[in-house]
């Protein structure tokens, strides 16, 4: 049959021009696949060239496989459009950095990979950066040590929150038995989200503790006298005048 050719993945027969596209198929991927592999070895150059320790500051594996995928080629609006089985040339790259974060949800440091992108001969990786930029190569992996640390510097926060409040609820349960010791969460605009403490009576009142972790230590932060509230004016006006 002039103008046609055997495909042997699915035993039918394709015409010159849909052999064409598949060639073409074939050596496209073939190129990207080496493009793929020579970046891979640039990036991983730069960052051993920088001081980057592989299986320390990053990981990496670039993998080559000859594999037969059913691809679709041609184009659907003139009807060139086909399925058809090609084996070819792939390339996967990965390169990640390695560092550790703090989860605060489980409490605990836990080891992270961060993606990065290489632009010319520098590295942009907005998970360890306070600024989503481009940085030099030895500036980075600074950046990284000491998001690292920070890391480290957060869960030993943690613990000393974690501590404090458990000490202080025991404290105050050991002072007043009767009361009902809690801890929850308070915010404020300028301070954020903060735990406290609160030491409540059967009569409503309360006080409220927050917790100092520089000091190891709380201090008064809300106190509500519920028979207080209760007082009418004149007695509150009487109550004043014997002060």
């Amino acid at each position: 049959m002039t103008g046609k050719q055997l495909d042997l993945f699915e035993g039918v027969l394709l015409t010159a021009d849909q052999q064409e596209k598949v060639n073409t198929y074939i050596e496209n991927c073939k190129k990207n696949s080496e493009y793929i592999q020579k970046k891979h070895l640039n990036v991983v150059g730069l960052l051993l060239m920088n001081g980057f320790c592989k299986d320390t500051h990053f990981e990496e594996s670039c993998k080559t496989t000859i594999e037969t995928r059913t691809v679709l080629l041609g184009y659907r609006y003139n009807n060139t459009d086909f399925e058809t089985e090609v084996t070819a040339e792939y390339s996967q790259s990965d390169i990640y950095l390695l560092g550790q974060s703090f989860d605060s949800y489980k409490g605990k440091v836990k080891s992270t990979k961060f993606y990065f992108d290489v632009q010319q001969d520098k590295i942009q990786c907005g998970s360890i950066t306070e600024q989503y930029r481009f940085y030099k190569p030895r500036t980075l992996l600074e950046k990284l040590k000491e998001h690292n640390l920070n890391a480290e510097y957060q869960f030993e926060e943690h613990q000393k929150k974690t501590n404090l409040e458990k000490n202080t609820i025991e404290k105050y349960t050991k002072l007043y038995p009767n009361a009902t010791i809690t801890a929850k969460d308070d915010w404020s605009k300028y301070g954020g989200s903060y735990r406290i403490v609160e030491v409540k009576f059967e009569s409503g009142s309360y006080i409220q503790f927050k917790l100092d972790t520089y000091n190891l230590k709380e201090y008064l932060y809300k106190k509500h006298d519920a028979e207080f509230e209760k007082l009418t004016t004149e007695e509150l006006l009487d109550r004043f005048s014997k002060q």
